[in-house]
């Protein structure tokens, strides 16, 4: 059965040593450009809030326990209480662990221990502080941030790093840990009251549209509807035939007598209308 890794002493492993590099590579001094971004690169710095550090030191026995990197502990604890929101003793605390159990290990030599990895612990504190919370609630949000933006992290350096079939399901997690990330970040916003709101703006204008009739397509279909004589003016056109020109009989219903025309049924046989 395989020992938790607590337990392994890499000192008593039977490991090949790598070799350190003593010798750099010479550096070249910076462009011009990059000379003059310098002191705005320092100004936008100095604005943002500072984040508290933490570092490790080794309780008797076993374990580590985060303490201040300097020697004014009303300082760091103030700061502590500032990036998470609080001013409880137990809750400072209890994220600090929270937050410490996520980090990575490392083999301490000097302790002879596994330690939490200080530079993911401080960059998570920065995380936190960043958000600027203004209580445990908004600070607990923050630490859920940082958990999955950590897996999140993990599952797509598995995912580039490994292939096959894993690869799919590491890169199918690590998107949907960020998009949890983006969901988070959203509600973080609304509860501050950051959240951008969207504006719409409808301008009505007026628009005045003049339409013009060409009955030229008329005047191409035996040119009845417009044509004009010499003088401009509508040509004399022959008027239809009316019913007693021609002298044809018509029939017509019963009322033909109120319209004072012809009934074909009072006609006798050889005989014709003067």
């Amino acid at each position: 059965m395989a020992r938790n890794r607590r337990d392994i002493d890499p000192g008593a492993l039977d490991l090949p040593q790598k070799r350190r590099r003593t010798r750099q590579r010479a550096k070249a001094e910076p462009g011009k450009t990059l000379a003059a971004e310098k002191p705005k690169a320092l100004a936008r710095a100095l604005k943002r809030p500072p984040a508290p550090g933490v570092m490790f030191e080794p309780l008797p026995g076993d374990g580590y326990q985060g303490t201040s990197p300097h020697n004014d502990m009303t300082l760091w604890e103030l700061q502590i209480a500032d990036a998470f929101g609080t001013r409880s003793q137990a809750a400072m605390h209890c994220f600090l662990d929270q937050l410490k159990a996520l980090c990575a290990t490392g083999w301490d030599e000097d302790a002879e221990r596994w330690k939490p990895d200080e530079i993911e612990l401080n960059a998570a504190l920065a995380l936190i502080n960043s958000t600027r919370p203004r209580n445990e609630a908004e600070a607990a949000l923050a630490a859920q941030m940082v958990a999955i933006h950590l897996m999140q992290m993990r599952m797509s350096a598995q995912a580039l790093n490994n292939g096959g079939m894993m690869m799919e399901r590491d890169a199918a997690l690590a998107s949907k840990l960020a998009r949890t990330y983006a969901m988070q970040m959203e509600t973080l916003l609304s509860v501050q009251g950051k959240r951008r709101s969207v504006r719409q703006t409808i301008k009505v204008t007026r628009e005045n549209h003049v339409h013009y009739h060409d009955h030229r397509g008329a005047a191409r279909n035996e040119r009845q509807c417009d044509a004009t004589n010499g003088a401009g003016q509508p040509a004399q056109r022959p008027a239809l035939p009316g019913p007693h020109e021609t002298g044809r009989v018509v029939s017509l219903p019963s009322r033909s007598r109120e319209a004072g025309m012809p009934d074909a049924r009072r006609h006798k046989p050889g005989r014709t209308e003067g």
